[in-house]
């Protein structure tokens, strides 16, 4: 129990001492992050063949597309069953820059790369 005291009293000390620091000091990202450009934004004139920009985009396409035989066959196979074999059945609206569809893998990769940042 004294020793419990004796940290308490130490941190709250050690706050005391160095609060003006932290609340005064300008947070700046290291040399190595400053000297890296923004992203250039993207626009569609840079890809000319890719369709879906815009949530609304995929989501006129795929009302005017529900009836259409362009749909995948799922042979009787769960979802799982196909993103395991490489088909994408979880973003069809990410395509490469030449409108092409990407693969399961490359989805799956997507979601497991979104997941580590938030």
């Amino acid at each position: 129990m004294q020793a419990h005291k004796m940290l308490m009293a130490t941190h709250a000390e050690t706050v005391e001492a160095n609060k003006s620091k932290w609340l005064h000091h300008e947070i700046t990202p290291p040399p190595a992050l400053q000297a890296i450009p923004p992203p250039t934004p993207l626009e569609r004139p840079m890809y000319p063949k890719v369709q879906f920009w815009t949530k609304q985009d995929w989501r006129d396409y795929k009302g005017s597309h529900k009836d259409s035989s362009d749909s995948v066959a799922t042979n009787g196979m769960q979802g799982g069953t196909r993103a395991a074999l490489g088909e994408n059945v979880w973003v069809h609206y990410v395509e490469h820059a030449d409108r092409k569809m990407v693969s399961g893998g490359l989805a799956i990769d997507i979601q497991d790369h979104a997941r580590t940042i938030w």
